[in-house]
């Protein structure tokens, strides 16, 4: 009596195991990138100024920025700017420890 094995001699189709297999992981996943804190200035149409920041996993300073601004175009940051510009050129980011 076998517990789990198949008997001697039983192969599993190619299609069956390739199926099986889980997917390869990225070598680095993102989630273990550091943590950026990209801060973007904004001023509103009635002159007020203020600033919209994004948290920003990323390997470098470049790909936070443009990261954050990726994010900056999505409908919910423009919902929550309420209309005020954007100043990515002037964009901040520092290195959250």
């Amino acid at each position: 009596m076998t517990i789990g094995l198949p008997p001697a001699g039983a192969r599993t189709c190619p299609a069956t195991a390739a199926s099986a297999s889980p997917a390869p992981r990225p070598v680095h996943p993102a989630y273990h990138h550091p943590l950026w804190l990209v801060t973007v200035p904004t001023t509103h149409p009635d002159g007020r100024t203020g600033t919209q920041s994004f948290a920003v996993r990323a390997l470098t300073v470049q790909e936070a920025m443009a990261t954050a601004g990726r994010r900056a175009h999505a409908d919910s940051a423009r919902t929550r700017r309420r209309g005020a510009r954007l100043d990515l050129r002037n964009a901040s980011a520092v290195l959250h420890r």
